[in-house]
């Protein structure tokens, strides 16, 4: 028999309230779990590319999100004839809209089975079934061959990985010689104190299916010990200002708030009053990320 909404939002809550350890030891039952709860309210609420990008004005949501993913693939130098692939692809908005804008062929993986089922649906109805892939799987086990990419990108994606040293190496070793990391990832402020990550980083981990979060210092040591170089982290135009994102996101907690339909949408809108919390705080940062494999690219001078 199927759990209930109530059970299985009990369950996630019972993975999610131990500490950094404990969720990293059963990070795939936590995501997933997570997932599958709330998947269904992000497409509702959020549309099909489940990540951030600054608000500016005059734009809609979609068109800021389409706007992010624009600047990656450009920023990134995506065009036909080559490889992405896609960390974390979820139900495939961003994969499906840059395989579109740029030509070139994205693969996305993601742990969740039901989210890969949902990414190769939308992937017919776009037309766009020969351009992406979307393969089931680990980002910290990732099932390709050394040397498959010209480039990974992931959008707020790593954060859900439990060994993120591990997770950037397997980044490094699908790439291609001279090949580039790069994309958007959720992490915690530097030099926070215990007491300020207990209050303000430690409720977005529990809300959001993350082991722990990483800081931007954090980041670029780990880019580096995968081999890379040439490391970013935090670039200010690429970043851009998230001010009023969290704004828009506190209007949607407003609106969800007068519904009681739902327990999975509750959970979310004290997902979301803790994370615009956390931000505004300047506890937990979006930062972009750039960094190259050491090498040349086919056909690219050294």
């Amino acid at each position: 028999m199927a759990e209930t909404t109530e059970v299985s939002l009990e369950r996630y809550r019972q993975l999610a309230a131990g500490d950094d350890s404990a969720r990293s030891g059963h990070y795939r039952d936590l995501v997933t779990s997570y997932y599958d709860l709330v998947t269904d309210l992000y497409l509702e609420g959020w549309g099909a590319s489940h990540h951030f990008a600054p608000l500016k004005p005059g734009d809609s949501h979609v068109d800021a999100l389409a706007a992010r993913q624009r600047f990656l693939a450009e920023r990134a130098g995506l065009c036909p004839g080559m490889t992405a692939l896609d960390v974390g692809s979820g139900v495939g908005g961003p994969a499906l809209n840059i395989a579109g804008i740029s030509g070139a062929h994205v693969t996305g993986l993601d742990l969740t089975p039901g989210r890969v089922e949902r990414a190769r649906g939308r992937a017919r109805e776009l037309g766009l079934e020969e351009r992406t892939t979307f393969v089931h799987g680990d980002a910290m086990y990732m099932p390709f061959e050394d040397a498959s990419f010209d480039v990974v990108y992931a959008f707020e994606a790593i954060c859900h990985t439990a060994d993120k040293d591990r997770t950037h190496a397997e980044i490094a070793r699908v790439l291609k010689p001279g090949g580039l990391s790069i994309g958007y990832e959720w992490l915690a402020g530097d030099g926070l104190t215990d007491g300020e990550r207990r209050r303000l980083v430690e409720p977005v981990c529990r809300y959001y299916a993350l082991p722990h979060l990483t800081t931007p210092g954090g980041l670029a040591e780990q880019l580096r010990r995968a081999g890379f170089t040439g490391v970013v982290v935090g670039d200010a135009e690429a970043t851009g200002d998230l001010t009023a994102t969290w704004d828009y996101l506190d209007q949607l907690a407003d609106l969800g708030e007068q519904f009681d339909d739902s327990p999975v949408r509750k959970f979310m809108v004290q997902g979301a009053r803790a994370l615009t919390r956390a931000a505004r705080e300047g506890a937990f940062l979006i930062e972009f990320w750039e960094a190259r494999k050491p090498g040349t690219l086919p056909g690219r001078d050294s």
